[in-house]
C-alpha cells in the first residue's frame, strides 16, 4: 500500500494530512491491460493472410530491370487508365458511376489485346485513387484474372494466380 504525506504548516492546531492511495486498483488495471496487448498479438498473427506468389514471379525485393516495362492500371472514380509509359497510356472512363459493367467490358478488352501481344508480361501493378471503392479494385482485379486465365487449357492444372502477380503502388 502507498502513502502520501503532506507536511503539515507548523504546530497551529491542524490536522494532519496523511492519506493512504490503494495500489491494487492500478495493479489490476495494468494486469488486465497486459492480457488484453498480449490476446491481440496473438489474434494478429493468426489474422495473417497466406498468400503465395506465382512461380517465377519476381521477389518483393527484386525490382524490375526498366521501370517502363511495368503494365499499370491507375483507377480513379472516373475510369481507369492503363499504360506502360505516359506515351501509351490508354483511358478508359466510366460513362454511369454507378454501373461500372461497361468499363469493365472495355477493359477486359484492351488488357486481351495488350496481353496478346505481350504473353510474357506477369506482373500488373494496380494504382487505385483514394476515392475508389473497394469493391471497383475487386472488379478491376478479377478482369486481370480472367485475361490472363483465359489462354490455359481447361484441363490445366495451374492456377490463374501463378500466371500473374497484382502488385499494388
Amino acid at each position: 500500500m502507498g502513502g502520501v504525506s503532506v507536511e503539515g504548516g507548523g504546530g497551529s492546531g491542524r490536522k494532519s494530512v496523511d492519506s493512504n492511495i490503494n495500489m491494487v486498483p492500478m495493479i489490476d488495471l495494468l494486469i488486465s491491460v497486459i492480457a488484453f496487448l498480449l490476446m491481440t498479438a496473438v489474434w494478429v498473427q493468426t489474422g495473417v493472410l497466406q498468400a503465395s506468389q506465382p512461380r517465377g514471379a519476381p521477389t518483393p525485393e527484386s525490382t524490375p530491370e526498366r521501370q517502363e516495362d511495368q503494365l499499370k492500371i491507375q483507377i480513379n472514380p472516373t475510369g481507369v487508365r492503363v499504360l506502360l509509359t505516359q506515351a501509351d497510356a490508354h483511358d478508359i472512363s466510366n460513362a454511369t458511376p454507378g454501373d461500372a459493367s461497361r468499363m469493365l467490358a472495355d477493359l477486359r478488352e484492351h488488357l486481351g489485346q495488350r496481353h496478346q501481344q505481350n504473353m510474357q508480361t506477369r506482373e500488373v501493378w494496380l494504382q487505385p485513387d483514394s476515392a475508389v471503392t473497394y469493391n471497383t479494385i475487386i472488379q478491376v482485379m478479377d478482369v486481370v484474372y480472367e485475361v490472363w486465365g483465359g489462354s490455359r487449357s481447361p484441363n490445366s492444372q495451374q492456377r490463374i494466380s501463378e500466371l500473374v502477380t497484382i502488385r499494388f503502388l
